[in-house]
C-alpha cells in the first residue's frame, strides 16, 4: 500500500498542473459577451447543481463521470473507490481526486490480475498480505474499542482511569531551565558552557530569588537559558503529566497552583517549575490512549530465550559440505 501511495503522489502532480492548465483555457475561452447572458447565467445558478463525489453519487449513481481502459466509471464506482481514503488523505488530495480514482482504478485491475496468477499464495506476498490484513484489523479494533463508552473494554478503561488520576491530570506549567555541559561532552560556547557545579550554584540563585518574592515570569526572562519560553515569561503550555519524564511528573505532581517546585536535574540542565493550573482530562478524551496501553501491557513479550532473539551475535557454524580441516587450500590464500 506505502507503493501506492507514492505512485499516486507522483501521479497527482502532473495532473493536478494539467487540471489547472485546462481550467485557466476555459475560463479565457468564454467571456460574457451580453447581458442576456448574464442574466442566462445567473438564472442557471439559482438552480445548484450537486457537486463532489458523496452528492453526485447519492442523486444520480449511475452517472458516468470517468472512463478507463475503455470502462465506464459510474460516479458510484468512484466514490465508493474514495472510502479507501483516510480523512487526513482525503482532505490532502481533495482538489485532484481524478488522479486519486484513476491510482485507485490502476491498483485494484492490475491487483486482481496477480490474484488470476496466484501471486497471492506465493512467498513472500503470502505473508506481507496476512501482514497487511492483521496490521488493518488491529488498528480498526483499537479505534472501536477506543471509542466504545459501554462493554467490557470500556469498563476495564475505567477502572485504569480512576486507579490512576494523576496520569490524567493536563498542567499548564512556566519553568526556568538553567543548563550546563555534561561531563565528557564537546566544549560549548555561553550559557552551554557552564559546568555542573556552576549550573548548581545559579538555579540555586534562582531559586532564593523566588522565595524572596521575586516574579517568575520575570525571572525566566532573564534568568532562562531556554529562549522559546523565556520571551513568554516561561510559558510552556498545558502538557499531559502522563507524558512528562518520570523525574519531571514527579515535581509537578506534587505541586499546587501557584506553587514553585525545587530544581529539577535533568540530562544538560536544571528546571524550576510553576504550575499555573490543573484540569483532569476526561475519560472520553483519553479512552483510546488506555485502551491502547492495556493492549500492549496484555501482550507485553517475556523473553525466554534470548539467543533466539540475538541472530545478529550468532557464531559461524561451518558448513557439512566444506570442513575447515584438511581441506584443499583455495587459490590466493
Amino acid at each position: 500500500m506505502k507503493s501506492s501511495i507514492l505512485l499516486l503522489s507522483s501521479c497527482l502532480c502532473a495532473s493536478f498542473a494539467f487540471a489547472q492548465s485546462t481550467s485557466s483555457q476555459s475560463q479565457s475561452s468564454h467571456p460574457a459577451t451580453n447581458p442576456s447572458s448574464a442574466t442566462s447565467s445567473s438564472a442557471s445558478t439559482s438552480q445548484l447543481k450537486p457537486r463532489g463525489p458523496e452528492a453526485i453519487a447519492e442523486v444520480d449513481p449511475n452517472r458516468v463521470v470517468a472512463t478507463m481502459g475503455g470502462k465506464q466509471i459510474t460516479a458510484k464506482q468512484a466514490a465508493d473507490m474514495l472510502k479507501a481514503l483516510t480523512p487526513a488523505d482525503r482532505k490532502k488530495y481533495e482538489g485532484n481526486l481524478a488522479a486519486v480514482v484513476q491510482q485507485l482504478y490502476m491498483t485494484d485491475q492490475i491487483s486482481g490480475e496477480a490474484a488470476k496468477l496466484g501471486l497471492d499464495q506465493q512467498d513472500p506476498w503470502k505473508e506481507q498480505l496476512r501482514l497487511a490484513r492483521a496490521n488493518i484489523l488491529t488498528q480498526a479494533y483499537l479505534t472501536k474499542m477506543g471509542t466504545a463508552s459501554t462493554g467490557p473494554m470500556a469498563d476495564e478503561a475505567k477502572r485504569y482511569y480512576d486507579a490512576h488520576p494523576s496520569d490524567f491530570d493536563q498542567v499548564k506549567l512556566a519553568a526556568i531551565e538553567v543548563t550546563f555541559s555534561p561531563p565528557g561532552t564537546p566544549a560549548a560556547s555561553g550559557a552551554n558552557a557552564r559546568t555542573e557545579a556552576q549550573a548548581q550554584d545559579k538555579v540555586n540563585e534562582v531559586e532564593k530569588k523566588i522565595k524572596a518574592g521575586g516574579e517568575f515570569a520575570t525571572l525566566a526572562r532573564t534568568d532562562s537559558d531556554n529562549q522559546q519560553t523565556a520571551t513568554r515569561g516561561g510559558d510552556l503550555g498545558a502538557l499531559s503529566v502522563e507524558q512528562l519524564p518520570p523525574d519531571i511528573k514527579n515535581a509537578v505532581s506534587k505541586l499546587q497552583p501557584n506553587q514553585v517546585s525545587e530544581p529539577v536535574r535533568t540530562n544538560g540542565g536544571f528546571w524550576i517549575f510553576k504550575l499555573e493550573s490543573r484540569t483532569k482530562v476526561p475519560l472520553d478524551q483519553v479512552r483510546p490512549n488506555i485502551v491502547q496501553k492495556l493492549q500492549l501491557d496484555k501482550y507485553k513479550i517475556q523473553v525466554q530465550d534470548p539467543d533466539f532473539f540475538n541472530a545478529s551475535a550468532a557464531q559461524h557454524i561451518p558448513s557439512l559440505q566444506r570442513p575447515t580441516s584438511g581441506a584443499a587450500p583455495q587459490p590466493g590464500h
